[in-house]
């Protein structure tokens, strides 16, 4: 098993143990698997924060030709209403099962916060162990962008009675598909 195999593994293991999913997908069959994914789920509708990445894997394609309503733009108007999200994430961390988004781009933001099924695309390549080599790739970076956010699964509370409810603050199910780029 290479390095990159035992990451992701862990990555998923982690990433299941709250309550998230994980999915591996080849650059040719991205499209079908996060389309896969929305015909499982019942879901017609989705925003997605375009990326150049993602249209390369032929998402937004892949969707309306299994018959889900994709908004591309104007994301902000359509996030209430649209019931999933999809984004590109920069970097995943092993031992947390946690994605790390890293940019100035708010639509990004919208769609993993906003919707109730967020897909997150990672590449496989971007996984890194743990916080500290995180924090390593972050100090490596020319320039901190804006925004630096990390998603662990779908978000959950508990209030003052310790009753945890998920789905307050952000998605009630996260899918991360890992895209194996190596």
């Amino acid at each position: 098993m290479s390095t990159t195999d035992a990451l992701f593994e862990r990555f998923k293991t982690n990433l299941e143990a709250i309550n998230g999913e994980c999915s591996a997908a080849s650059k040719a069959d991205a499209g079908k698997v996060v389309a896969d994914l929305f015909k499982a789920k019942g879901l017609k509708s989705t925003c997605v924060a375009e990326t150049d990445f993602l249209r390369e894997l032929g998402i937004v394609p892949a969707l309306r030709e299994a018959g889900v309503e994709v908004f591309t733009d104007h994301i902000r108007l359509h996030a209430e209403t649209a019931k999933g999200g999809i984004s590109e994430a920069q970097y995943g961390i092993a031992d947390l099962g946690t994605i790390m988004q890293v940019g100035d781009e708010i639509d990004a933001r919208i769609v993993a916060t906003m919707a109730d099924d967020y897909i997150g695309i990672l590449k496989e390549s971007t996984i890194v162990d743990d916080y500290d080599a995180m924090f390593d790739k972050l100090c490596s970076l020319p320039e901190l962008p804006n925004f630096v956010g990390f998603v662990s699964g779908p978000s959950r509370t508990a209030d003052i009675e310790c009753v945890t409810t998920v789905g307050v603050h952000g998605p009630l199910r996260v899918n991360i598909v890992v895209i194996q780029d190596a």
